[in-house]
């Protein structure tokens, strides 16, 4: 067994000293990575730090199967995949917007050409997905409320607004270059 070995196997025990020991062996190469892929390289710390945290709290799931790096860059490709799908949101113009046109506070919203499509593609979301719109961003609901309402997963209403978001950004393309 080597040093790795007994350091994780002490964490597992709950020992706060050996589990710092594999932040002190890992950390650098962990930001590193993460900063190659984000230009935010405070972000890309904060990820780095969530990661850590994350492992920590399912050291106990690591059967050492595989390598520790290995499963340490899992995890921090985890929390990479899920700080990017949610800023994702901010493209098509973001929630102020959103929620200005759907609310009907239009005044709100400064008038210009891709803002005046997304008030031309929100009026062609209809039923549920114009509910479920609405739910997020007038009603202000967390996704995990609307689970609760809808009785649909958080995985699936994530793909949902994911959807309808990159749905309206192509038809916010396509209507402000007919203005």
């Amino acid at each position: 067994m080597d040093i790795q070995d007994a350091w994780i196997a002490k964490a597992k025990q709950g020992d706060l000293e050996a589990f710092g020991r594999l932040v002190q062996r890992h950390q650098a190469w962990l930001r590193a990575s993460l900063r190659a892929k984000l230009r935010d390289w405070t972000a890309a710390d904060d990820l780095a730090q969530d990661a850590f945290v994350t492992a920590y709290r399912k050291i106990e799931s690591y059967r050492g199967e595989g390598e520790f790096e290995a499963w340490l860059q899992g995890i921090a490709q985890n929390h990479f995949r899920n700080y990017i799908r949610k800023r994702r949101e901010d493209y098509i113009g973001g929630d102020v917007e959103l929620q200005a046109l759907l609310g009907g506070n239009e005044e709100v919203v400064c008038s210009n050409r891709k803002l005046e499509a997304l008030r031309e593609c929100l009026g062609k979301v209809k039923g549920p997905i114009r509910n479920l719109l609405e739910m997020r961003y007038v009603e202000g609901k967390t996704i995990r409320e609307i689970s609760e309402e809808t009785a649909n997963g958080h995985s699936t209403l994530t793909m949902k607004l994911h959807r309808v978001r990159a749905q309206l950004a192509e038809c916010i393309n396509l209507e402000s270059g007919k203005m």
